[in-house]
């Protein structure tokens, strides 16, 4: 292991992180893209075959189960010859070391909790896995970024967090990070097939990123700028507007002022000088770069959130050795370009 860092952390404060030793971390057996993506969709139509073998015959289905289980354990064990959590915390570890960060997912890992369950025969013991303190934290401090919301964000699961300071202004920045597979070859928006990087496919790996950064002045209030969704048209759309149509056809934008004494001031004019022009022509460039975006301005803390994808030939392991850089590099670049002008 290597010595600790303390860090400016958005959730504590300051935080104390040891980015873990990986050289002790196997290295996993290739698995054919083809042979991956084959068994995920065989795994995930056979839990609808138990479902609807269930609903036809009314009975346990027997065999729709037996091979449900043959196809997921053949899923889990091409997982674990990858061994691709393994391989995650490898590249994470260099991503950090190459920019002078700290990394750790411990934090972030799911925990195993113990319960009793009363059913009709008596007490029986269960266990689980849960969201750890430190998930619930952050979810906590911004669940309008956090939080699954229809038309706006896809569950953002986060398994790792980077603490350091940012090559571009030397600030201190915090950046939480998740993955997860997806398929999208039946997906009818053609654009959830193609990523930033050149790559179409149908599968990939879904990306969400959420930063913290301090901007250079007290605001006093908490802007929210959320992606539009369908709850918020018509006589529903009833958020701030900017003069920009734009603009307020792709964002969803709210605040309040943080002092409880003026809770109830309306606090419009100060969010619309916060969300100057430039800013404006800022954040619609980076909605149209990536999948989902977000921002809450909570007094001088920045929070943005961005959700991005590798599919195709950009997916394969090796590939995303590589295009985590670009990411992580893009996603300070998106940043910057925000803070300089909210300050």
């Amino acid at each position: 292991m290597s010595s600790a860092k303390t860090h400016w952390d958005p959730i504590q404060g300051t935080i104390e992180i040891t980015t873990p030793d990986t050289s002790n971390i196997r290295s996993g057996l290739p698995v054919p893209p083809l042979l991956r993506r084959v068994l995920l969709i065989a795994a995930l139509l056979s839990i609808l075959w138990v479902m609807i073998a269930g609903f036809i015959k009314g009975d346990f289905p027997f065999v729709a189960v037996g091979a449900t289980t043959v196809i997921w354990a053949l899923f889990l064990a091409c997982e674990h010859l990858q061994n691709e959590d393994g391989r995650k915390t490898v590249r994470r570890v260099k991503l950090a070391k190459a920019n002078g960060w700290s990394y750790t997912g411990e934090l972030m890992a799911r925990v195993r909790e113990f319960r009793t369950a009363w059913k009709s025969d008596g007490a029986e013991r269960e266990t689980r896995l849960v969201k750890s303190e430190r998930a619930l934290a952050v979810e906590a401090k911004v669940p309008e970024l956090t939080v699954t919301r229809f038309g706006g964000f896809i569950g953002a699961l986060f398994d790792g967090e980077f603490w350091g300071k940012s090559s571009r202004d030397d600030q201190p920045f915090w950046l939480a990070i998740g993955s997860m597979g997806m398929e999208a070859g039946l997906a009818l928006d053609g654009n959830l097939r193609k990523d930033a990087f050149g790559g179409k496919g149908g599968a990939g790996q879904f990306f969400s990123l959420l930063g913290a950064y301090r901007i250079g002045r007290k605001t006093s209030v908490r802007a929210v700028i959320m992606p539009e969704n369908l709850f918020n048209k018509g006589p529903l759309d009833r958020d701030i507007k900017t003069e920009s149509v734009r603009f307020n056809a792709a964002f969803n934008v709210s605040g309040r002022y943080k002092d409880p004494a003026r809770q109830d001031s309306d606090a419009t004019l100060d969010v619309l000088r916060i969300l100057s022009p430039a800013t404006q022509d800022a954040m619609l460039s980076m909605a149209e770069r990536y999948h989902n975006i977000g921002f809450v301005l909570d007094d001088d803390v920045l929070y943005f959130m961005a959700q991005d994808k590798l599919v195709g030939k950009n997916a394969a392991p090796e590939a995303i050795d590589k295009l985590l850089f670009e990411i992580a590099a893009n996603f300070e670049a998106a940043k910057f370009a925000i803070k300089r002008y909210v300050e």
